[in-house]
């Protein structure tokens, strides 16, 4: 290729000038042929890696010599093991797998492995649009001639100028000249002299010639000095008018740079926002970018929501599986038309010692999807939802055989988002199902799925309507749900209760003082929906929440919240109920530092709204304060807590340090005690924590934790409890 004429104007001393130069392809310099080489992603010049496998692997081991449960056991050791893999074939399809496996001494806790393999969607989404932003970057640097020259242009002007600077350092030859010419007057002037002796006048006769041919050296000196007072006077004039130009070329660059830098991120914005891979592909064209820098199939990849097999959790749409652990395989395809399949075995259990192993039945579920529009975009999507639930609830699980039945159901959903604008959406969904099998119609034998197309029965259906909107100038978020469920409709979205149930909810968030202070608020009706609680309810309580928080500079970071809690209560064999209160919260936490100290404060206030006769908790009903001081210096840090804690007929008072020093990189124990004083025993209660980290090069890091200190028991008594955790974390 070959260099390009070109000109442009640049202001020299108020006026513009024109600067011509010659616009010169990259290729023609090695070392910048040789960064676009790196920074090209067309062919690679070296074979890939075919596997890179990085991740980690944790061993945990928890004891407890008490559990604070339903269940009275002692001296529980549970042990985890996982490992993360995040697998890179060929350098380009990025994937991830979890494998988890638990098991326990205590019959209490259920012994399990789990195993999720899955196509990294998001990581193969953050890949490309690198690598697209990669290729667009280096083809624009390659096409920017005018930059590029302006660079080289300015190599020039500033060689030129150290050249003219250099010359005006030399020697000063002015001095010189005007010394040689004071030394040939005061040769002539003593030659004189010397003429006035007697009997010498043709010698005299001589000097004047002589003399005159001073003078006429003299002048020419000085002419010659004139001449060379010229030159350096052009010579620093030439000068300044270099640095102008230099200046003026360099404030031109800046700002040729500054736009190529805003193209660019504004390039980048655009990439990183495409919604699926045409706008990528688009964005190549536009640029005549050859898509051979994407890698093969990356339409069919990127347009894959979700490929997993193993433990994961689905999460459809609000009516007919939401929310909802399973063991087995989820595939999500999205590309113009929206496809779903999911299909595993379904575990409810969130906590382990809630149901007993002997009332645990086998759960499944299956679904498909179709749909036009994106996922998280507008859309229309049809819904088909089959498998077997269990009932956990009271009613349904005192059953003569001490099991808990289990029964088939089916239904199916349409789910339509609308986005009015950009700020606001409108999500709305109609379902329908089978019929539960305690009703009249599902105990006939055959037929069951002729309550989905009977739609002159209206108790097995399923509405729901939600609003999403947000509002930039004021900085305001507003969202709702509204969502009615028939008496016997059913879903894995829903638990079934016996009676139809109207649930609504709605939130404000508003951020004032320039987003300092946020308030959160949310109003709520009918919101039950545990599935150990009793089946026939229907309650139409309203339940309120209010969360602040305030941060500002300099200042302590306030928060302050009053929201509903819920407790769940053993009340029998497969028999619980759960009982609500409000709590009330408020907290102030203060950062600063003190030279290289660093010093955290806080202060914790909270207060329980019930009573012993909507709660089985022992301390109902309390007011507590927790006041907290840290510093942290160099290697050493200290922690000091008091707090009090007061009910309807006790206090207890709580003070607690811990100290932690890190003896070297390798090394870091730490260790302290607590002191509780209660009421009700008039004895001195004393505990102790410690703990050691050890960070060994290659190994990996390994944690020992210890911890001594007390529960609450029956009669308002306090029992000793010990617990220790050993620790072993390795990344690779």
């Amino acid at each position: 290729m070959q260099a390009q004429p070109g000109v442009i104007k640049i202001p020299v001393r108020g006026k513009l000038h024109d600067v011509f130069f010659y616009a010169i392809p990259a290729d023609e310099f090695p070392e910048e042929k040789e960064v676009l080489k790196k920074k090209t992603l067309s062919p690679e010049n070296k074979r890939p890696q075919l596997l890179k496998v990085t991740g980690n692997i944790l061993y945990d081991v928890n004891y407890r010599s008490r559990i604070d449960t339903p269940y009275n056991e002692n001296d529980v050791y549970q042990h985890t093991v996982q490992t993360r893999l995040d697998l890179l074939y060929k350098e380009k399809y990025p994937f991830r797998m979890y494998v988890t496996t638990r098991f326990s001494n205590s019959s209490l806790f259920r012994k399990y492995t789990d195993l999720n393999f899955q196509f990294s969607q998001v990581d193969f989404k953050r890949k490309l649009k690198q690598q697209v932003f990669d290729a667009v970057q280096s083809h624009l640097l390659s096409q920017n001639n005018l930059c590029d020259s302006l660079k080289r242009l300015l190599e020039v002007k500033k060689l030129a100028i150290s050249s003219i600077h250099m010359d005006l350092q030399k020697p000063n030859l002015i001095q010189k000249i005007v010394e040689e010419r004071e030394r040939q007057l005061l040769e002539a002037r003593m030659l004189l002299k010397q003429s006035s002796i007697p009997g010498r006048e043709e010698i005299t006769d001589s000097l004047k010639l002589l003399f005159k041919k001073k003078e006429s050296d003299s002048t020419n000196s000085d002419n010659k000095y004139n001449r060379y007072k010229d030159s350096l006077e052009a010579k620093k004039q030439q000068l300044d008018s270099l640095i102008a130009e230099y200046h003026a070329l360099e404030a031109a660059f800046a700002r040729v740079k500054s736009a190529e830098q805003t193209n660019l991120a504004n390039l980048k914005k655009q990439i990183d926002g495409a919604k699926d891979a045409q706008a990528l592909e688009e964005q190549l064209h536009q640029l005549k970018v050859p898509d051979t820098v994407l890698p093969k199939g990356y339409k069919t990849l990127y347009s894959i929501q979700s490929l997993s097999i193993g433990r994961s959790i689905a999460d459809y749409s609000e009516l007919s599986v939401k929310n909802v652990s399973i063991t087995g395989l989820q595939v999500e395809y999205n590309p113009h038309y929206y496809y779903a399949v999911a299909a595993g075995k379904v575990d409810y259990r969130f906590r382990d010692y809630i149901v007993p192993n002997h009332s645990r039945s086998n759960q499944y579920l299956a679904l498909a999807r179709f749909g036009k529009g994106t996922k998280n975009g507008s859309h229309l999507i049809f819904t088909y939802y089959t498998g077997k639930r269990q009932f956990f609830n009271a009613a349904i699980a005192s059953q003569p055989t001490g099991g808990i039945p289990s029964y088939n159901l089916a239904g199916i959903s349409i789910e339509g988002i609308y986005a009015l604008n950009k700020n606001i959406s409108v999500i709305g969904e109609v379902a329908k199902s089978t019929m539960p099998y305690y009703s009249l119609d599902s105990m006939q034998s055959k037929g069951w799925m002729n309550a989905v197309t009977r739609f002159s029965e209206r108790s097995n259906e399923a509405y729901s309507v939600k609003l999403l909107s947000q509002f930039p100038k004021t900085l305001t978020r507003f969202s709702g749900n509204l969502r009615y469920t028939g008496a016997n409709f059913q879903s894995f979205s829903t638990y079934t209760s016996g009676a139809s149930q109207l649930k609504w909810n709605v939130q404000l968030e508003q951020s004032l003082l320039k987003k300092q202070l946020t308030l959160i608020s949310s109003l709520q009706q009918n919101d039950y929906n545990n599935p150990f609680a009793t089946t026939s309810y229907k309650s139409s309580s309203l339940l309120a929440s209010f969360q602040a928080n305030l941060r500002i500079k300099k200042w302590p970071i306030l928060s302050i919240g009053y929201y509903p809690s819920y407790q769940l209560i053993k009340t029998g064999d497969d028999a619980y109920s759960e009982s609500r209160y409000y709590t009330l919260t408020g907290s102030a936490g203060y950062y600063f530092n003190i030279r290289d100290a660093q010093f955290s404060s806080y202060v914790v206030f909270s207060r329980f709204f019930n009573s012993a006769n909507d709660s089985g908790y022992i301390y109902y009903n309390s007011k507590n304060i927790l006041l907290s001081q840290s510093i942290a210096w160099d290697r050493f840090s200290v922690m000091g807590s008091a707090s009090l804690s007061n009910g309807t007929d006790y206090n207890m008072y709580t003070i607690e340090n811990t100290c932690q020093v890190a003896i070297n990189k390798i090394v870091s124990v730490g260790g302290g005690g607590k002191m509780i004083q209660y009421s009700l025993n008039p004895q001195t209660q004393w505990g102790y924590n410690a703990n050691l980290t050890l960070k060994i090069p290659r190994l990996g890091d390994i944690q020992l934790m210890t911890d001594e200190g007390y529960l609450p028991a029956v009669n308002k008594q306090l029992v000793k409890n010990r617990t220790g955790r050993l620790t072993y974390y390795k990344i690779f």
